[in-house]
């Protein structure tokens, strides 16, 4: 059974479920074209992502030209309960329906730690896999020390709530205050304490670099150079250890590749499929300064008093600001104002 969500934009994704191990995994698909896959995060919400303005743009502008794909690991977001500890093995499995119930074939686009599942199904089953795009990946995580990297899985465990705005300030440093709690919030929405400790050890102490020799898809791997949660070192390793990769370091400090200007990712991945580059964004906003001050904040998910908060204005002022955001950009709602402005690289 599907279930089409619809936002304030018009634009759906259909979330489906398929079945492998006894996990009910759940996927969204959005948009018609060659497929692309999104490797399931560390821990995610395909619902609560979607609500996020910068997120729907990124997936949204890529949807132009692919059916884009994203799941949840099983125990998270919308997926079925996790029976056992995770494995290579089994991420393998998961990411194989996945893709099985998306059509076959497809170009795979691994964030972070979704690289652990595309090399252990494109070391064993290389004709699964059409092309690899990793962004922020890493072969291992040996540059933490073990005992760093115990005490980070316990944290998870013990105080997730507290392990979470470690983790956000750490997936975007350049975030404000707000913006943190934001994202800390949507992680502690993803999985209970117990099922993220789980998958971050095995996200912490997997070592592809036996496997990576095996890869013969043909490679992209982005890493922005000022990412911290894995920094861009860890990218370069994955790079030299696939024999038919290309590596492209980014500017940047964000880990979630949607959490920051994507345009260079969009513009490196349409080389790397041969595909036309993506239009310059609009650089004529009907927006004033502060009004795009403002809407980036509302893309953020603030609301008016935590705007003017921010920007030291009255909550009148931000109320005004907002209202006359929507009669410019012609929607009724903050999403869609904000969904629309970040498509058109307004912020």
């Amino acid at each position: 059974m599907a279930r089409v969500m619809r936002d304030d934009a018009g634009v759906e994704q259909e979330i489906r479920f398929c079945e492998t191990d006894g996990h009910r995994i759940a996927y969204a698909s959005v948009g018609d074209g060659p497929p692309l896959v999104f490797g399931a995060p560390f821990v995610s919400h395909l619902e609560a992502e979607w609500e996020q303005p910068r997120a729907r743009a990124f997936y949204e502008q890529l949807a132009e030209h692919h059916r884009v794909v994203r799941y949840d690991r099983p125990g998270v977001g919308l997926s079925g309960a996790l029976h056992g500890p995770p494995t290579l093995e089994a991420e393998a499995r998961a990411l194989a329906a996945v893709l099985a119930a998306a059509g076959g074939s497809a170009t795979l686009f691994a964030c972070s730690c979704a690289s652990l599942g595309a090399v252990a199904l494109a070391a064993a089953e290389s004709t699964r896999l059409e092309r690899l795009v990793f962004f922020g990946g890493y072969a291992s995580r040996d540059d933490i020390p073990e005992a760093t990297r115990r005490s980070l899985v316990d944290f998870a465990r013990s105080n997730w709530t507290l392990a979470t705005q470690m983790f956000a300030g750490l997936h975007d440093p350049k975030a404000s205050r707000q913006e943190v709690d934001r994202l800390a919030r949507y992680l502690r929405g993803t999985a209970d304490p117990e099922v993220a400790a789980a998958y971050l050890e095995l996200d912490l102490f997997a070592d592809l670099r036996l496997l990576l020799p095996r890869v013969t898809t043909p490679a992209l791997v982005l890493h922005r150079r000022g990412d911290r949660t894995a920094p861009v070192a860890r990218g370069r390793e994955l790079a030299s250890l696939l024999p038919n990769a290309r590596f492209v370091a980014l500017g940047g400090h964000a880990h979630v590749v949607w959490l920051e200007d994507a345009r260079d990712v969009r513009r490196a991945l349409a080389g790397f499929l041969g595909e036309p580059e993506p239009e310059p964004a609009n650089g004529h906003s009907p927006l004033s300064r502060r009004e795009t001050e403002v809407l980036r904040l509302v893309a953020e998910g603030l609301s008016n008093r935590e705007i003017a908060s921010s920007l030291v204005l009255s909550e009148h002022t931000v109320h005004r600001h907002v209202a006359n955001i929507l009669r410019k950009l012609g929607h009724s709602t903050r999403a869609a104002a904000a969904a629309q402005a970040a498509r058109a690289g307004f912020v």
